[in-house]
């Protein structure tokens, strides 16, 4: 097998797995995490009023690391508490094939796949 298939094989997985997970945890996760959220009287954190989505990689960051950061900008102890193994296992896929896009975006750039 040729090694730009290869190339184009990785990337398809990527983006197929980052458009599954990406579509699970903004529907299973988010969805319930904002829901708690509102229920403890925080809301939607204030620079994503406009719906804009920016708190989906927030959260799934806040998820994949396990812990509170050290200048917060989400309700993380709210997410941390109500968060399912489920969420986490989402989000990390969600975040390893954003950056395995990425890693190939930039390694085909170097190697001239996309001339």
């Amino acid at each position: 097998m040729e090694m730009k298939s290869v190339f184009e094989v990785l990337n398809v997985i990527f983006l197929v797995s980052f458009l599954i997970s990406g579509l699970l945890f903004t529907r299973l996760t988010i969805r319930r995490l904002d829901r708690k959220v509102k229920e403890e009287g925080s809301g939607t954190p204030s620079w994503d009023r406009g719906g804009v989505g920016l708190r989906v990689g927030m959260y799934a960051g806040i998820l994949v690391r396990g812990k509170k950061g050290k200048t917060p900008l989400a309700n993380e102890d709210i997410i941390l508490r109500h968060a399912r193994p489920i969420d986490r296992l989402l989000a990390f896929f969600m975040d390893i094939s954003l950056i395995g896009m990425i890693l190939l975006g930039i390694t085909g750039l170097c190697l001239g796949y996309f001339d």
